[in-house]
């Protein structure tokens, strides 16, 4: 079971203000960016409250410092309002506040699909995730090079 800190909590709503406040203010056509964008400046309490809820229901696993929701195979998905959507996608946007395009896919830079902890989560495209998957199944995962913040994935 993951625990979210009250210290993390905070740090997270500053961030999130700083999203909301400097947000950009023109126009945005790519609808998933703007489903993102709507849950972090009207429904931010509500993600919140449903990221430690995810979170708790994980299980943190020592060796790899993943957080791992236990299902046996696949991805973990979530229902927000009518869409479905990955809760690895959600707990990134949650954590750090940008909300994604629909041309940017989630790189785990552990190699575990299923890892819920946003430090292991970078941002990119298709073909970066392809050679991601290609590196890690010739050489492994370098565990101690993983960040151990979710802020020092953003570039």
């Amino acid at each position: 079971m993951v625990t979210v800190s009250h210290k993390t909590i905070k740090e997270m709503r500053a961030r999130n203000a700083e999203y909301v406040h400097h947000r950009m203010q023109i126009p945005i056509t790519d609808e998933q960016y703007l489903f993102w964008d709507n849950i972090l400046t009207n429904y931010y309490d509500e993600a919140i409250t449903l990221y430690q809820d995810l979170l708790a229901q994980t299980n943190y696993k020592s060796r790899n410092r993943c957080y791992d929701p236990g299902i046996l195979q696949g991805k973990l998905t979530l229902k927000i309002g009518d869409k479905r959507i990955y809760a690895h996608r959600f707990t990134y946007v949650v954590r750090v506040s940008l909300p994604l395009s629909s041309q940017q896919v989630i790189r785990h830079q552990c190699a575990n699909e299923r890892c819920l902890n946003a430090a292991h989560i970078e941002l990119g495209v298709q073909a970066q995730n392809f050679q991601d998957l290609l590196s890690a199944r010739a050489y492994g995962v370098r565990w101690e090079l993983l960040p151990k913040s979710a802020f020092e994935t953003i570039r």
